[in-house]
């Protein structure tokens, strides 16, 4: 029964990260953070091509977004991100 809801539970958090970003989009991890709940996949995402994980990582690195809501990285934007408060792609200052 615990394994039932184990699995449930994880196939909803799955299913709000893969609605949180649109495929193909360009996303910085600050707008990643605020559409969905993306912080731990922001972190596991970065430590798997040798970035630093720290908050300015965290919230100041692209990433393209695939199917089911999955990450890619892209950069760091050294002097921030912009773009993050409209719908077009997020970009480099």
């Amino acid at each position: 029964m615990k394994f039932t809801t184990v699995a449930v539970i994880l196939a909803s958090v799955t299913a709000v990260v893969a609605d949180s970003c649109n495929r193909g989009g360009v996303y910085c991890g600050s707008s990643l953070l605020r559409k969905g709940n993306y912080r731990a996949h922001i972190i596991e995402t970065l430590l798997a091509v040798g970035v630093t994980a720290d908050e300015k990582h965290i919230q100041n690195s692209k990433f393209d977004c695939l199917s089911g809501g999955d990450i890619v990285y892209r950069e760091y934007c050294a002097a921030g991100c912009g773009g993050t408060a409209s719908t077009d792609p997020d970009y480099c200052l």
